[in-house]
């Protein structure tokens, strides 16, 4: 026949006699407590009760004698008695609701879990292009020569520019009015053997020479000395 599961509550604990161990309707738990001492047996009652009529006469003498000799001493024994009573209580406490801790997880408080500000500089401007180490300022004799093949009056050149390369001489420069307002930025010549030819789509349309990606010189306006004497010219514009 199966016994009677008991009901939750404190019982004697199955290991030890001594302890009171806790059902909790189904299991034992880890929670234990010392088993309450045992009642007085009757026949001894009668010494119980004398062995607190002398206690209580001895207290009663102790407290005579302390308010004779130790009434000055009140005040000291208030702040003794709050101290006592403060400590039974956090004893009682810390006993009676036992303290559970959980961890927290790391990445709450963890300064490596803090994505890091950072601020995007502003990308820098492009540089203007340096001018190439082969452009020489052009001589007044070479500028006149073009200036010459201008189909309209009152045009001229101003920083006039040339590159030396072999057999031709690139000369750009930059096409002003009479009254010193600017028509083109800059334009490029190619001089061979004492004749020009008109290299950049502005020196076509504003000189009369014939143009350099024709026979015979063919050079086209995207030739690399051509650009590179253009950027000279205009960084010189500026």
């Amino acid at each position: 026949m199966t016994a009677p599961t008991p009901l939750p509550g404190w019982h004697q604990d199955p290991a030890d006699a001594n302890l009171l161990r806790y059902w909790d309707g189904t299991r034992w738990t880890e929670q234990t407590q010392p088993k309450p001492s045992q009642a007085p047996t009757p026949g001894k009652k009668g010494g119980v009760g004398k062995v607190l009529l002398i206690l209580a006469a001895v207290l009663l003498v102790m407290g005579i004698l302390g308010a004779i000799f130790g009434g000055g001493d009140k005040k000291d024994d208030k702040p003794a008695a709050a101290a006592a009573t403060t400590t039974a209580t956090t004893t009682q406490v810390t006993t009676t609701r036992p303290t559970t801790t959980s961890a927290a997880p790391s990445s709450a408080t963890s300064p490596a879990a803090v994505a890091p500000t950072t601020t995007q500089a502003p990308a820098p401007r492009p540089a203007v292009p340096a001018s190439d180490p082969r452009c020489a300022p052009a001589n007044e004799t070479l500028v006149a020569l073009v200036e010459s093949g201008f189909s309209a009056s009152g045009l001229s050149l101003i920083n006039g520019t040339v590159i030396d390369s072999g057999p031709y001489t690139f000369l750009g420069g930059t096409t002003v009015d009479t009254t010193g307002k600017m028509k083109n930025r800059s334009d490029v010549w190619v001089i061979a053997n004492g004749a020009v030819y008109a290299s950049t789509g502005g020196a076509r349309n504003t000189t009369t020479w014939p143009k350099a990606s024709a026979a015979p010189l063919q050079i086209s306006p995207g030739d690399e000395i051509v650009q590179a004497l253009d950027t000279c010219v205009v960084n010189l514009t500026r």
